[in-house]
């Protein structure tokens, strides 16, 4: 549990790294690049842009290189947040409360 009382499972990706369906249920609705973080050093070596590429480009990025995949993710339910946002952390705990 953190400090807005919300109770979280993390992951620590490097020993166990996360596979197509765990991508997937990250992404919930949202198109699968809207996972991947760019502004990483390994995306941004990358040379791409985000939007150039599709959900099947996007997940096997990902899948080859785990540091493309944005953090910290959340997933509760329907909601997803992709990277820190303290401000959406607290939104979700009010209404998780």
């Amino acid at each position: 549990m953190n400090a807005t009382g919300l109770d979280y499972a993390p992951r620590d990706y490097a020993r166990k790294p996360l596979t197509d369906d765990d991508i997937r249920a990250i992404a919930g609705p949202h198109p699968l690049r809207e996972v991947m973080n760019p502004r990483s050093p390994s995306f941004r070596k990358l040379g791409i842009d985000r939007d150039s590429i599709d959900d099947d480009q996007a997940l096997e990025m990902m899948l080859d290189s785990q540091n493309l995949v944005r953090r910290p993710t959340l997933a509760a339910g329907d909601v997803r947040i992709f990277g820190f946002d303290a401000d959406a952390y607290e939104e979700l705990a009010r209404a998780e409360a």
